[in-house]
């Protein structure tokens, strides 16, 4: 059944006139009158009787429109929720990401991100590395980001930028005033240490190991920002994720040879596409690192699209 006819009848019975319903859907009377008849034809019952120069609806067919008007009505709904999609308006984005990545490049990337699209609304969780991904593989959020590798069932990881790992220490450090620190510097200097669940504590230990140094630890958190401010305040100094220790005052960042590097990552459901809103995004994200990290970020060469498999 032509939903055209529908929506002539169904204007016509709102306004009350053939000519209001013509206007009503940008049509002229004669269209009108002609899907009506058609109409006619085809339910097989009269829908208006002449009443001097204006229509009357039968009983039939206001049982008719009684029975199908739902029909209508969620056909403008789909246009609403559409037009609602296509403009962002209420739209939710869901983002999953690690504590360093929270402190050091969201609320910066979330900033960006709502002037360009003022209608989203975002919602960050923030949870530990291993947590990401059982929250990102439980399909409940749009967008994730984590340090790599992470494998989790369910989910799909991109590399979008490689990080290279600092030195941070207050001003009044005794090497502050180098240019690069090496492994054997690290030796008798108090040193604030991740805990052994991240990847930077990994990397960490295996290099020390490998060079045969015993770390002289005065304290150990779970997160960078924790690390970095107890640095700030003269407790010693740690290896960090320049973004992070970008963000936290009062200290200086060396690089640190051999280099060490972080890999940042996309975590993306498997079971759906990335939405338009979750593509822009990590367009921003990219963006947003970069202008803090300086020269200690490598964006990788697809910058931020998000690619399909």
């Amino acid at each position: 059944m032509s939903l055209k006819r529908l929506q002539a009848l169904k204007a016509v019975l709102e306004t009350g006139s053939v000519t209001d319903g013509a206007q009503m859907l940008n049509r002229t009377q004669p269209q009108i009158s002609r899907l009506l008849a058609a109409l006619e034809d085809e339910v097989g019952f009269p829908l208006f009787v002449r009443q001097g120069r204006g229509l009357l609806p039968t009983r039939e067919c206001l049982r008719f429109y009684e029975g199908t008007r739902h029909i209508l009505d969620g056909l403008q709904d789909i246009s609403r929720v559409a037009k609602s999609i296509r403009s962002h308006h209420e739209a939710w984005l869901h983002i999953v990401t690690q504590p360093y990545f929270a402190h050091g490049i969201m609320p910066n990337a979330i900033h960006a991100f709502s002037k360009q699209y003022p209608s989203a609304r975002v919602s960050l969780e923030v949870r530990s590395r291993v947590d990401v991904g059982l929250w990102m593989s439980g399909q409940k959020f749009d967008f994730g980001m984590a340090a790599l590798p992470l494998d989790f069932p369910g989910l799909r990881t991109q590399p979008f930028a490689e990080a290279r790992v600092v030195v941070a220490m207050p001003p009044s450090h005794p090497l502050a005033d180098r240019k690069v620190l090496r492994p054997e510097d690290l030796r008798g200097q108090p040193f604030i240490a991740l805990r052994t669940s991240t990847l930077l504590r990994q990397f960490t230990d295996e290099l020390c190991a490998r060079q045969g140094i015993e770390l002289q630890i005065v304290a150990e958190t779970s997160t960078g920002e924790s690390a970095c401010m107890m640095a700030s305040l003269g407790m010693g100094l740690t290896l960090s994720d320049p973004v992070l220790a970008s963000r936290v005052p009062g200290l200086v960042l060396l690089d640190f040879e051999p280099a060490l590097h972080l890999r940042y990552g996309f975590l993306l459901p498997g079971l759906f596409a990335p939405s338009a809103l979750a593509q822009a995004f990590a367009q921003t994200v990219v963006e947003t690192v970069a202008q803090i990290g300086g020269s200690r970020i490598k964006v990788c060469d697809h910058g931020g699209e998000i690619r399909p498999d």
